[in-house]
């Protein structure tokens, strides 16, 4: 049986939901992130300011200088959640089988559900148009026999656009996309793959298996296959993280106490999620504070027993964080980091193993509904604003 793959990417999420709620925005540059006199990111950025080069995970500043005349938003997260929850639920009328990689990206697999929906090619169409019906939001489709196929296709098929790679054809349809295209080469790898002749997907391809394992090791070995538009084992090839780490730049620097230890308590959140979803445990917590004066520190603390539990971590970094901060200097950037990460943590002590394991299921549970429904859903309550709460 013909594996059937959707990618679903939503079209320009959150600046497509502002302009829901403002239709005076629909066809202006419109750029969603942090203050444009301040230090953030982009979060997203209209189809027209994207015509001036600016795009994602750009510097804000940068972006202004970019587009100067662009309309600079904030954008209101709570909203973005509440429309990513609706269209998780069109997913659902298609199959149970979903994987919501961001808040406006999925896979859908429909492999054997042809009776139910027609074929993959009409089962698409249909999903772009419910989608477009129940929240008045567009978006692109990638459909193919693996995932990696799917998501090149939505890209090239924005915006608002649907793409069917018929099956034999993966190879062909790749062959002429820049390496960039691929995901996993980055702008770090795609200079070495160019000096080696190496820049379009079908050169990788040509260039053949043993010659990128022998160039590459491990990593060449997996680009190969994913050249051929090839799922393999574990989605291809990833190699065991060494550490996990997660850090933040402060809009303004910041001498708040209870803010920096707020952020402190969500980073480690963050990172606890992460040696979840690895599987990992970690025997040794790190801290990262940068001042005002660009004058960076680091503290480390090895652990007793390895840990993936957010209260764990955050109890050990407060306590480096409250060692190594004057409470006066102000803080540019924060950061938690993990590292001698294991596979399997040692035995607990008896009379603490049931509690470990309870905790442990609660954590796991509030990954769960944080993958639905985004990860501020759920939080430690330490992590929330006072005036908030």
């Amino acid at each position: 049986m013909l594996r059937q793959i959707l990618h679903v990417d939503m079209d320009a999420f959150f600046v497509s939901v502002e302009e829901l709620a403002d239709p005076s925005l629909k066809g202006k540059a419109v750029v969603v992130g942090a203050d444009p006199d301040g230090r953030g990111v982009v979060a997203a950025a209209s189809y027209e300011a994207r015509k001036f080069g600016v795009h994602s995970a750009m510097p804000i500043g940068r972006a202004k200088k970019l587009c100067p005349h662009a309309i600079f938003l904030r954008g209101h997260h709570a909203k973005y959640r509440e429309y990513s929850q609706k269209i998780y639920e069109v997913f659902q009328e298609f199959t149970p089988v979903i994987e919501m990689v961001s808040i406006d990206e999925a896979y859908l697999d429909l492999t054997g559900s042809e009776r139910l929906h027609g074929g993959i090619l009409s089962a698409a169409d249909r999903l772009i148009r419910t989608v477009k019906k129940r929240t008045g939001l567009n978006c692109s489709v990638g459909a193919s026999t693996s995932r990696l196929v799917s998501k090149i296709a939505s890209d090239q098929a924005k915006p608002h656009g649907l793409l069917y790679v018929l099956p034999g054809c993966e190879k062909a349809f790749l062959a002429p996309l820049p390496v960039r295209r691929m995901p996993g080469i980055g702008k770090v790898t795609e200079p070495e793959l160019l000096s080696l002749g190496i820049a379009t997907i079908g050169d990788l391809q040509t260039y053949g298996a043993e010659r990128l394992k022998k160039r590459f090791g491990k990593y060449g070995e997996w680009l190969f296959p994913k050249s051929m538009g090839k799922d393999i084992e574990a989605y291809a090839y990833e190699e065991e993280p060494k550490s996990i780490s997660h850090e933040t730049t402060f809009p303004v620097d910041t001498a708040d106490g209870e803010e920096l230890e707020r952020t402190l308590s969500y980073i480690s959140q963050l990172v606890a999620r992460r040696l979840r979803e690895h599987r990992m445990f970690a025997r040794t917590v790190g801290l990262k504070l940068r001042n005002h004066r660009f004058k960076t520190i680091t503290r480390d603390m090895t652990l007793d027993e390895p840990t993936h539990l957010d209260s764990v971590i955050f109890e050990h970094v407060l306590r480096m964080f409250n060692a190594a901060w004057d409470g006066q200097e102000k803080i540019r950037l924060i950061g938690v980091r993990t590292s001698n990460l294991e596979n399997s943590t040692v035995q607990i002590g008896l009379f603490s193993s049931e509690k470990h394991e309870k905790l442990d299921r609660v954590l796991r549970a509030a990954d769960r509904v944080r993958g639905r429904y985004g990860f501020d859903a759920l939080q430690l309550a330490r992590s929330l604003d006072r005036e908030k709460k």
